[in-house]
Formats: C-alpha cells, sequence, structure tokens
C-alpha cells in the first residue's frame, strides 16, 4: 500500500523535476532547432496535479477505480514526459561516451 503523504510528496518533486526540465529545455530549444515540445512538460505536470487533486476524493464514495485511474495518469505523464526530455538531453549521452 502506498500511503497519501508518501504519493503526495512523489507528486511534488515529480511536477518540480518537469518544470525545470520544461525551462532548461525551453532555454536549449531557443539555442538548438527544435521544435517546442517543452510545452508538453506543462501538460504533464497539470496532469500530476490533477491526479493528486482526484486523490483527495473521499473514500466514503467507495469509487475502487479512481486509484488506478491517478496511477495511470501518474505512469502516462511520467512516461511521456521521459520522451520528451530525452529529446532535448540525447545529445548528452553522446557527448558522455565520447570522453
Amino acid at each position: 500500500m502506498i500511503y497519501e503523504q508518501t504519493l503526495f510528496f512523489f507528486d511534488m518533486s515529480a511536477v518540480t523535476t518537469m518544470l525545470v526540465f520544461a525551462y532548461l529545455s525551453k532555454r536549449l530549444g531557443e539555442a538548438l532547432p527544435i521544435k517546442p515540445y517543452y510545452i508538453i512538460l506543462f501538460f504533464t505536470s497539470a496532469a500530476i496535479v490533477a491526479a493528486s487533486g482526484i486523490e483527495t476524493i473521499p473514500q466514503s464514495l467507495s469509487l475502487k477505480f479512481i486509484s488506478l485511474l491517478t496511477y495511470t495518469i501518474r505512469c502516462a505523464a511520467t512516461g511521456v514526459a521521459f520522451f520528451v526530455v530525452l529529446r532535448y538531453w540525447k545529445w548528452l549521452f553522446a557527448e558522455f561516451s565520447k570522453s
């Protein structure tokens, strides 16, 4: 079982990380001819915040699919954010392998 407090801190750290990567990717995208994919990171951050908000629905409603829905939203948002960040920062792997 995942505790709500731990999940809240995970959500906030994921959102913060995505927003930092969005800012850095925007700056990198301005320097390189890359389309503005960083905007997707704002949507993934909003999706995680929405999933966290959905979890505040009282359990007295006994909607058992809510936890599955919110975990799916978090997983999908994190996966999409990973591929967006990889689009901007994949050149680091080539630089690292050269040295």
